[in-house]
This record gives structure tokens, C-alpha cells and sequence, in this order.
């Protein structure tokens, strides 16, 4: 080979380098976008189905490209058939620290109607969870990461939940059951047990998500035809009274969540504590008492109030307090409860989950009247006797406190002095001497009891003069 042909292998060899290393190093800006960037280019999806995708250099198109959930800097498509039953869960999964959304839209030829969307959140997952599609129809899925989010890979999850269950179920065991329930492998759990028209019974459903409870009556055939006899949307605790006697059906639904529901089902007849007419609590009694914020989650307390009265309630641990009248009007709630109440029945109903102590002060509301010889106002010669009449209603024991005062024309009102008299049957009496001629003035005080409030009274008049 000549020199020639030499130096002109070596130009070329120079030449693949130098190209080889450009390719290596172009800027990213060259990737091609995914494959399914463009609508038109959708992936399908076959539900139930899982696969990874990346929003990675995906654009956005120049038309029915943007989120109804937030602004996108780019998106990628996919689609799919509505299974028989018209119910899907979408489950998106973001990896890194991309912040996306997922757009749900029924897709008629080149027209898109949107069903739902959703934001991923802190943890980069979103979730759409839809019932009542159009079994057959075609829908499409848009995926795109939002306005400054860096772009990623995620995973996107078209689930079918399990269809719904049927009667009769599993026979509920009288302990409870402690069970689990999923959205999309095991939606609904479903037992039975056996009521009595009128016996007012205990649902109780402990769960930490919002997992719900039906109740369904005997001769149920398909629990999506009907009405639900007592629902607890969101677990807690209720009270049911059916009014059939026989199988009623009780069916845990799953939250349209995607994690697993754990929960605890028990039913049991109401006890005395339960429910009306409950458990007579007497004056300033002090009871005890244990709530568990399931099965046993309220005790329920009754009292009677004769006259118009000065109420007070105190309980003490974690449980909470509500008052009501037999009427079912509310009257006050929490740790603690004073007011004025009128004469009838209340109950206080102490809720929640641990001891307590519950603490009844009904005093009467009394009003007490102050006379001088009968009157509002009199007046008495010097050396006589004034009469003082203490009345308190309803009739009252107890002490009081009478105070008289002098009047002195420049400095005013001065005290003079105070009697003790003990309220006995409603009433006391003091006898007044009068050190001088002059005006008096008296007021009265009844100091209370166990029983009863205390309460003042008005000023009575006295004058001491000869004739003029």
C-alpha cells in the first residue's frame, strides 16, 4: 500500500471517530419520544393489566393534550376496552420525584369526553377508581407529569375489582370476626346472623380506613338491587332494631382505597347500658364505668330533674359526654356540662373508649322575697320592732345571710349590720330594732344546700319617724 493510501486510511479512521463520539455524547434533547406520545399512537391495555412507561422526552400534541387536574409539560396515551361490569381502578405510581396526573376519557372515534382525574401525591401515586363505565365502550388513559416536574418512569395498573358478593355469605361467629378487605382482589366481605323483630341489636365495625357496613334483611337476593336496611358509612359503632325477624346479611365493603382494609365485625343485642330507658344515675352520685370504642362503645345514663335546676355533669378519662332530653333534643357535650335545665327526664350518654367517671350536681333554682312587715316598704315609730320575713321557693333548708344598712344624708349608704338566719321550710325570720330614728334599708341572701341553688333578694325599705 502507498504512503498515499495510507494517510488517506488514517483521514477516514479520524473521521468514525470523531463521529462515534459525537453520537455518544449528543444531548439528550436528540432521544425520540416514547412510543405512545401521540394519541393516535396509544398503547392498549387488556384490564386487569400492569406495565412501566416513561414520560421521558414525551411532548405535548398541539390539540386535546392537557390535564383537567394541572398544567403538563408533556404526556403519553394509552387505551382500553370497559370490562362487562363497567368498573376499573387506574393506579398510578411516579418513580423518582416526577409529580404527575392521570386523565381518564370515554373515547368515541376521535372525540374525548373526560370521566375523571386524578394528581399523584406525596408518595408520587394517584388513583381512579370508577364504577358505571360503559361495558364494551373504548376509553382512554392520558399520563403526563406536570409543569416543572422533572420526568420519569411510573407504573400504570388498569385493575377490575371483584364483582360484588351475593347472600347468603358466612354465618357470623357471636365473638365477631376479624377479617380484610381489598378494593380490587376482595371488594366486599359478607355474613349473615339471625335478628328478631324489635330487639334493638350492636353493629360495630373497627377499621382504620373508611370501610363501610350494610345491613340487608331477610329474603335479600342481590345487594345492588336494594336499599340497605342501616349503613355505617365510614365503620363506627350504631344501633340497628329490625323489623323482620330472621337472616339479615351484613356486607363489609371495601373504601375505594388501594390499600388493605383490616377490621373487626361484632354484633350483639343491646344491654340495659345500651340504650333507653338506660341506667338511673341518682343525685350527686359518682359512677364508674368502661367504654371500648367497639361493641361496647356508649353506656347510656337516665335522670330526672323535678324543678327548674342548676345541672352539673363532670366525667373524667378519654371517654366524651352528651346531653340530651328524652325528646332526643341536645343539650350540651364534652368533659364537662353546667346550665340551667327545666323540670323532666335527660340522659347523658358517655362514649368513646376507656375508664371513666361520671359525677351528677342537680341543685334547684331558688328565688328568694324579703319583707318588712309584710311589705316592700313601711314605716315604724321609734322604740318598735321591725319584722323580718325571709321566703324561698320551692321550700328550702338552709342558711342565709340578712343585711341592714343606715342612710346617712352626706355620705350615703352605710352598713349597720347582718343577720344568720337558718332557712327551715322555706322560711326565716329576724326581728329588728332600730337604734334611731332615720332610714333603713335590707337585702338577703340564701346561701344554698346540696340540693338547692343559691339566690338573692331585692331591697326592702324601713323608715323610723315619729308622726309628722
Amino acid at each position: 500500500m502507498s504512503a498515499r493510501h495510507v494517510r488517506a486510511l488514517g483521514s477516514a479512521l479520524s473521521v468514525l471517530v470523531l463521529l462515534g463520539a459525537a453520537l455518544l455524547t449528543a444531548p439528550a434533547a436528540w432521544a425520540a419520544p416514547p412510543s405512545n406520545d401521540n394519541r393516535a399512537d396509544a398503547t392498549l391495555m387488556d384490564p386487569p393489566q400492569s406495565l412501566t412507561g416513561t414520560l421521558v422526552e414525551a411532548t405535548l400534541e398541539a390539540t386535546q393534550d392537557a390535564s383537567n387536574c394541572a398544567d403538563t409539560d408533556g404526556s403519553v396515551w394509552y387505551h382500553f376496552t370497559a370490562p362487562p361490569r363497567g368498573a376499573v381502578v387506574i393506579q398510578l405510581d411516579a418513580a423518582g420525584e416526577m409529580d404527575a396526573t392521570v386523565d381518564l376519557y370515554k373515547q368515541v372515534r376521535s372525540k374525548l369526553t373526560l370521566v375523571d382525574c386524578r394528581v399523584s401525591d406525596s408518595q408520587g401515586k394517584a388513583t381512579i377508581d370508577r364504577d358505571g363505565l360503559d361495558p364494551g365502550a373504548d376509553y382512554a388513559i392520558r399520563v403526563a407529569n406536570q409543569t416543572g416536574s422533572v420526568a420519569d418512569t411510573f407504573r400504570l395498573r388498569v385493575l377490575v375489582p371483584t364483582a360484588p358478593p351475593h347472600p347468603p355469605g358466612r354465618h357470623l361467629p357471636a365473638k365477631g370476626v376479624r377479617n380484610h378487605v381489598d378494593r380490587v382482589l376482595n371488594s366486599a366481605d359478607t355474613y349473615w346472623t339471625t335478628m328478631q323483630a324489635g330487639h334493638t341489636m350492636r353493629l360495630s365495625l373497627r377499621t382504620t380506613h373508611c370501610t363501610s357496613l350494610d345491613v340487608f334483611g331477610p329474603g335479600t337476593k342481590d345487594f345492588t338491587d336494594q336499599p340497605a336496611d342501616r349503613r355505617l358509612s365510614c365503620g363506627g359503632y350504631a344501633m340497628f332494631t329490625p323489623t323482620e325477624s330472621g337472616r339479615h346479611y351484613l356486607v363489609v365493603q371495601a373504601a375505594r382505597d388501594r390499600d388493605v382494609q383490616h377490621y373487626r365485625l361484632q354484633v350483639a343485642p343491646a344491654g340495659r347500658d345500651d340504650t333507653a330507658p338506660g341506667i338511673a344515675i341518682r343525685n350527686h352520685a359518682s359512677v364508674r364505668g368502661h367504654v371500648n370504642g367497639g361493641l361496647d362503645t356508649r353506656d347510656l345514663y337516665r335522670f330526672d330533674v323535678t324543678h327548674r335546676s342548676a345541672l352539673t355533669l363532670g366525667l373524667s378519662g378519654l371517654p366524651t359526654m352528651t346531653l340530651v332530653r328524652d325528646d332526643g333534643v341536645r343539650l350540651g357535650s364534652g368533659n364537662a356540662i353546667s346550665r340551667h335545665v327545666g323540670a323532666g327526664r335527660y340522659f347523658v350518654a358517655v362514649s368513646g373508649s376507656g375508664s371513666y367517671r361520671l359525677g351528677l350536681a342537680i341543685k334547684t333554682i331558688t328565688t328568694a322575697t324579703l319583707r318588712v312587715n309584710g311589705r316592700h316598704a313601711t314605716t315604724i315609730r321609734p322604740t318598735s320592732t321591725a319584722r323580718l320575713s325571709l321566703a324561698v321557693r320551692p321550700d328550702a333548708a338552709g342558711p342565709s345571710l340578712v343585711t341592714i344598712e343606715r342612710f346617712d344624708p352626706i355620705a350615703g349608704w352605710q352598713f349597720l349590720r347582718s343577720f344568720d338566719p337558718f332557712v327551715a321550710h322555706g322560711s326565716a325570720r329576724v326581728r329588728f330594732h332600730p337604734p334611731s330614728v332615720g332610714r333603713y334599708r335590707a337585702y338577703a341572701s340564701y346561701l344554698g344546700s346540696r340540693d338547692d341553688a343559691p339566690s338573692d333578694t331585692g331591697l326592702v325599705w324601713l323608715r323610723v319617724q315619729r308622726p309628722l
